[in-house]
């Protein structure tokens, strides 16, 4: 490298230009095919009258009665978990479509698919899922089960399970706004959507697990991806086993040829996220068979006083049907500052915390996540902060006092975090997730800290009350929650509360943030 090699000084301009969004460069919400035709699905899904927190709180195990996965089962868990739920006009905005799961900055990145075998009303085969039509499309004919499962190490799951949902993230349809940190949000919108996937599996009698080990390749290929502007996330068996296929008689996949339209303008590439993807892929079926297991049980909790959990109010129990919780679903933008009760955060962190049953969690609540929060308006539980210890239940004092200023710094200078009754933040030992799992546990945190923040979202609009998932200040959190998160990071933030009547975000600046541009103004 030298004076006269002007890439460099080209390169550099144009990757620290500042500029606003480009709406030219926005891309669709949509993956559309060219020339496939839509299988339309059934309208009439199923209303899913059973109690959200009922739904959250359990999953239906593989030996219990179960129902059979049908056309029409199957076209409800795809509506209540990645759907399009309804669509309204606003002034300035034209019409917005809202979707069953939260998406940060409504960009939906994730796209869904359907392997299966031979179903009631649908033909074995390999399908897209499209919202925006709530149709089909066959990408391949025929079981490919076989397939999916080889990919997966040999998981007898995805051999013997009646069909699997396979989901995929655009990963330029949320850096298009968030940029390199868009990474860690698609796992977020993803695993929202897992959230409600279970709850749904649940309320309608199926089993379902969550499988992040599986060649990344290999899922690709059978989808049509090509692994860097889209590639495969997780895997989600779905409904009681059926007779084993053997994988020794699988096909041979051939490539797809199937054409979508342009997914924007022009894209942008962010190397830091393609490294880590890269980094984080499994590459063999023995590889998928090695890096499956749980964490080692962490270490007990530090002694504190301890608020048990109120777990029993009569008014907790009925709570809203799931079907109506998903249906009237929307991020709250700005919070009341009134009080919620303290049996409903014990609902919600008791159901959230029940576990996910996945390849990277072991039974019985095992989770890679700590769970802290900050309680502003908490009727019966002081103000403070506090860590969970799910295995009493309780929560844990860590410090008492007023930090709404605190808390609203922490979420990015947003008046969400500093309004809302209770703001939960999800924060893990990173350094040792990634000693166990590899990069590949960078992928399972942050899937499940999605998944958790999406169930806290629908016991939250089960029990009449707002959610909002935010982004964060990361070393500033366990900072904040010091000394007993010392070593952690943060992974992702939810405040909970009471929506404001005016819905409309606040401007806010709280006094650390001031006195922070305060700071960096002084002569030194």
């Amino acid at each position: 490298m030298s004076n006269r090699d002007g890439d460099v000084a080209h390169l550099y301009h144009e990757s620290t230009k500042l500029f606003y969004l480009d709406l030219q460069r926005k891309p669709p919400a949509y993956k559309r095919y060219r020339a496939l035709p839509p299988l339309p699905l059934p309208a009439d899904v199923a209303p899913l009258a059973v109690p959200t927190l009922e739904t959250v709180a359990t999953t239906v195990q593989a030996v219990s009665p179960a129902q059979a996965l049908d056309l029409t089962t199957l076209a409800g868990l795809l509506f209540f978990s990645a759907g399009r739920i309804r669509r309204r006009t606003f002034a300035g905005a034209g019409e917005v479509a809202f979707r069953a799961a939260a998406s940060a900055g409504g960009l939906y990145p994730i796209e869904t698919y359907v392997v299966c075998g031979d179903l009631s009303g649908l033909a074995a085969g390999v399908y897209h899922f499209s919202p925006a039509d709530f149709a089909l499309r066959c990408l391949r004919q025929g079981d490919y089960r076989g397939a999916l499962a080889r990919a997966a190490g040999g998981d007898p799951t995805l051999a013997s399970a009646p069909g699997t949902l396979v989901f995929s993230a655009i990963f330029w349809r949320s850096a298009w706004k968030y940029r390199g940190r868009s990474y860690r949000y698609c796992f977020w919108d993803n695993g929202t959507i897992v959230a409600n996937l279970l709850a749904a599996a649940t309320a309608v009698g199926l089993p379902a697990r969550v499988l992040m080990g599986f060649v990344d390749a290999q899922v690709n290929q059978l989808l049509g991806l090509d692994g860097d502007r889209e590639a495969s996330t997780c895997l989600v068996p779905l409904g009681p086993p059926a007779d084993r296929l053997s994988l020794a008689e699988t096909d041979h996949v051939p490539p797809l040829s199937a054409e979508t339209e342009p997914s924007s303008v022009q894209e942008i590439d962010y190397p830091e996220m393609a490294r880590l993807h890269t980094a984080s892929t499994l590459t063999t079926p023995e590889e998928v068979v090695a890096w499956r297991g749980p964490l080692a049980p962490r270490p007990a909790p530090r002694p504190g006083p301890l608020v048990p959990l109120r777990l029993r109010a009569p008014a907790i129990v009925a709570s809203s049907a799931l079907g109506e919780v998903v249906r009237q679903r929307g991020s709250t933008r700005r919070f009341a500052r009134v009080p919620m009760s303290f049996s409903q955060l014990s609902a919600i962190l008791a159901r959230a915390t029940t576990g996910v049953p996945a390849d990277f969690l072991g039974p019985g609540g095992t989770s890679l996540l700590d769970v802290y929060l900050i309680a502003h308006a908490v009727t019966d539980l002081p103000s403070g902060s506090y860590v969970l210890t799910p295995q009493v239940p309780a929560l844990q004092l860590l410090s008492a006092g007023d930090f709404r200023e605190e808390a609203g710094h922490l979420c990015f200078e947003q008046a969400l975090g500093a309004d809302a009754s209770v703001v939960v933040f999800f924060v893990a030992d990173l350094e040792g997730v990634l000693q166990h799992f590899g990069n590949r546990g960078y992928r399972a945190v942050q899937l499940e800290a999605g998944i958790l923040g999406g169930k806290m979202y629908l016991c939250a609009g089960a029990l009449g009350l707002g959610a909002s998932g935010l982004t964060f200040y990361d070393d500033d959190v366990p900072a904040f929650f010091a000394p007993h998160a010392t070593g952690k990071s943060a992974i992702f933030v939810v405040a909970l509360g009471q929506t404001a009547h005016e819905n409309r975000v606040r401007p806010f600046r709280s006094r650390v943030g001031m006195r922070l541009d305060a700071l960096s103004r002084r002569d030194c």
